[in-house]
Formats: structure tokens, sequence, C-alpha cells
């Protein structure tokens, strides 16, 4: 069977991070464990979203937190591109 790939985002605004400035994410396919492991500790939808895209693009939760609206939504439909 055949494994999903890692998807590149390119952002459109970019964030900056300690290292500089990020413009792109790499966001690895996602497992059932990924959602749940976001689901614990999380305040609400929007906290386990951001941990869950955190975790799967191997950044911290602030990284997410500080991208643009536009860019979010890159993130966003990265993921749901893996679900189907």
């Amino acid at each position: 069977m055949k494994q999903p790939e890692t998807k590149t985002i390119a952002l459109r605004y970019g964030v900056k991070d300690d290292g500089g400035h990020v413009t792109s994410l790499s966001m690895r396919p996602p497992r059932a464990r990924d959602s749940r492991d976001a689901q614990q500790g999380a305040k609400g939808p929007g906290d386990m979203e951001i941990t869950l895209f955190a975790n799967l693009c191997q950044v911290p939760p602030t990284l997410i937190e500080e991208l643009h609206m536009a860019d979010y939504r890159l993130v966003q439909d990265a993921y749901e591109s893996f679900l189907g």
C-alpha cells in the first residue's frame, strides 16, 4: 500500500521564528493517534487544531499561532487533502 507523501506548504506571508523567517512548512501525513494526542489537554477545538498542525509540521504551537490567517488556511487545506 502506498503511503501519502509529506506536503510542502508555501506560505504567502510567512512568520518570524527564532531562526529567522519561515516561508514554508512541511506537513507529514496524519495518523489517528495524532488527533487523539492533540485532544489531550486541549482547551477547545481551536487549541486542538493548532496543536495537531504543529505536531504534523514539527514546529512549536506558537509558530502556528502566529501565522497570518491566509497562511493558516493553507495549512488547513494541506491537512484536509490528506483526509481524502
